[in-house]
């Protein structure tokens, strides 16, 4: 094979193998949203926003908490515990009790899940109807906001990264060249008396 037809296939595999297997090390991305009861007058507790995960740790934090910014995520172990790990799909929770950290107008909140919350009605023969849930919570740093509510995680639709893209163009017209040159090889083959 000519070394023109040989470096065009090359390029088609390389461009197509760059299409086909993308960056592995790309973060995965999900809208978040929570809403939390306080304990008291004081009602809902609840944020939205975005996050990235790296490895199914969150690295990357924005939105809203009880409409104020969110100015940053805190590093694993900063407060109250947190490891800043979402588990996705959540298997039951998508949070573990040490959950992710993060700063409002330079106050700390940390959201957290897998808390257990046992309720029975207990009288003079014991205690019966006892069960389980499974809560969300979020806390700051003086305690003066400590609620359970619900945490839901949804996957934003991956979109192709450019160099993915920018490599289509020439796997393309490495197909290309390689029909062209199959076909002018045809043409030029001497036909059959």
């Amino acid at each position: 094979m000519p070394l023109r037809a040989r470096v065009v296939c090359y390029l088609a595999i390389i461009g197509l193998a760059c299409v086909t297997f993308p960056n592995a090390s790309k973060a995965d991305s999900f809208d978040w949203s929570y809403q939390g009861t306080l304990p008291g007058p004081s009602g809902l507790n609840f944020g939205s926003g975005e996050l990235s995960t790296t490895n199914g740790i969150i690295t990357e934090l924005s939105g809203t908490f009880d409409g104020l910014a969110i100015t940053g995520l805190l590093a694993p172990g900063s407060f109250a515990g947190n490891d800043n790990v979402l588990i996705f799909p959540a298997a039951p929770w998508f949070l573990t009790l040490g959950g992710f950290s993060f700063l409002v107008e330079g106050a700390e909140f940390n959201l957290y899940g897998g808390v257990v919350d046992t309720t029975c009605t207990c009288g003079p023969s014991g205690c019966f109807d006892c069960f389980t849930t499974n809560v969300y919570g979020s806390t700051n740093a003086d305690g003066s906001i400590a609620d359970s509510g619900d945490f839901t995680v949804t996957p934003n639709i991956a979109t192709p990264e450019p160099s993915s893209i920018a490599m289509l163009f020439p796997t393309l017209l490495g197909f290309a060249l390689i029909l062209a040159w199959k076909r002018s090889k045809a043409h030029a083959l001497p036909s059959g008396s």
